[in-house]
């Protein structure tokens, strides 16, 4: 018999258990640990270009410095000139910032992002609009009114300021979100307005706004009979309080900046709803243009009191709502409905001093729309009953004088002296010091020279 064991080894096979079905459905695959960046931009490229280069291919179209979401020109003359002065002397100017967008002719096009006020300021020296100030001297590049005598850069400063170049970073293919979407990050530093702020929206809501706010301030020019201030996003921002107020028509409700903020969204809104609203804000707007555009309509709707400059935006929000509200009613017209502005806006202004677009004064203006209070109201504590309305003068009544009562007299009585008459006590000293300091300066005619 053999000493070793005839039974055959056992594999390592044998006691490996299978996994169930259960087990195997439990069982996830790990996630990765690697992590990755989502919804990246192309990376950009970086280049240079001369001043004379840039301001050509503004004024050609080839480079667009006035997009939808961009503001104003808000640098003074003083600002402009001190940045011509930091590129003649070489002082650091930061990148301008281009998205670059190619037609099927292979025609290229840059959208300026970022650096609008800068393009501006290069191009408007280079027409002789501002000069290169040094101290008190004052250099044009060139003479732009022949009537105006000043004095020009020397020309091998004229041509050196033609060869400055300027880093730009260029974006290409961005979609119009990721374009304003950089927009946005880019002015987080930048002390932009309300108004400003909201024309970087896009959306069905905001493309129509803007479209109204070509409409009436680029082609119609209303702010000006009208006395607007629509600079810096103001006419915008006026535009969504308008459209947000009429989105929720009859009724009214004060429109905040998160509500504004969601109309351009679009938040809770259908593609129905949002025609609606765009229809009734569209007619109701366009009413407004043409008596805005009729001076003699315009006239009546929006004069202004006397040491009254401009007129506030509460008054335009309501003369909209009013227009809004009574313009599908018979017989109503352009002229009766700028009647009903101007009354309107005679007895806000004969109760309200401060004009301004809080809950007392929208209370007031939306009250008298719908007719709630016939009665004329009440001045608050911020608000004051006029004496200079033209209903409302001041009479002098002259009536006989009220009879005196015999116990009273026209002549005030003579006032009981405050002090008193009767002599006080003498305050004893308490030191001996104090006794001598006494007997020295309470003595009639006696000073320091005589005690010594």
């Amino acid at each position: 018999m053999s000493s070793e064991s005839e039974l055959t080894e056992p594999s390592s096979d044998e006691y490996e258990i299978e996994p169930s079905q259960e087990d195997s459905k439990k069982r996830k695959p790990k996630p990765s640990s690697t992590y990755t960046i989502k919804n990246s931009l192309k990376q950009p490229t970086t280049a240079s270009y001369p001043t004379d280069w840039l301001a050509k291919q503004m004024k050609s179209g080839d480079i667009k410095v006035d997009p939808e979401y961009q503001r104003n020109v808000v640098w003074s003359d003083a600002k402009q000139s001190k940045l011509i002065d930091s590129i003649l002397r070489n002082f650091y100017v930061p990148p301008v910032l281009f998205c670059i967008s190619e037609d099927s002719s292979g025609n290229q096009t840059r959208i300026c992002i970022d650096g609008k006020q800068r393009l501006t300021s290069i191009r408007r020296f280079l027409d002789g609009l501002i000069p290169h100030k040094d101290g008190k001297l004052s250099l044009y590049f060139k003479q732009a009114d022949s009537t105006k005598a000043v004095r020009l850069l020397p020309e091998p400063l004229r041509k050196q300021f033609r060869n400055k170049t300027l880093v730009c970073i260029e974006y290409r293919d961005l979609s119009p979100i990721h374009e304003r979407e950089m927009f946005q990050r880019v002015q987080l530093g930048m002390a932009l307005t309300t108004g400003e702020q909201l024309q970087s929206f896009d959306g069905p809501m905001a493309q129509f706004a803007h479209k109204m706010h070509s409409e009436l301030f680029d082609s119609a020019h209303i702010e000006t009979p009208m006395c607007l201030a629509i600079e810096r996003g103001r006419g915008f921002q006026n535009l969504i309080q308008i459209i947000a107020c009429i989105a929720r028509l009859p009724e009214y409700t004060h429109a905040t900046h998160i509500q504004q903020t969601k109309l351009l969204q679009c938040q809770g809104m259908s593609p129905e709803k949002i025609k609606e609203i765009q229809h009734k804000s569209e007619r109701a707007l366009r009413l407004l243009k043409t008596i805005a555009t009729n001076p003699e309509l315009c006239s009546v709707a929006f004069s202004l009191p006397p040491r009254v400059s401009r007129n506030s935006p509460v008054e335009f929000c309501f003369s909209v709502l009013l227009i809004a509200m009574r313009m599908d009613n018979p017989g109503t017209g352009p002229k009766q409905l700028a009647e009903a502005i101007g009354e309107m806006r005679a007895a806000m202004r004969a109760v309200h001093v401060d004009m301004r677009s809080n809950s007392v004064v929208s209370g007031s203006f939306w009250n008298y729309i719908t007719g709630a209070h016939h009665e004329t109201p009440q001045p608050g504590p911020s608000s004051q009953s006029t004496s200079a309305t033209p209903s409302m003068k001041k009479l002098k009544i002259n009536a006989p004088p009220t009879p005196q009562s015999p116990t009273r007299s026209n002549r005030p009585e003579p006032s009981k002296p405050l002090t008193d008459t009767k002599p006080r006590p003498k305050a004893m000293p308490r030191s001996e010091s104090s006794a001598q300091f006494q007997s020295i300066f309470s003595t009639p005619n006696a000073g320091p020279s005589q005690a010594l």
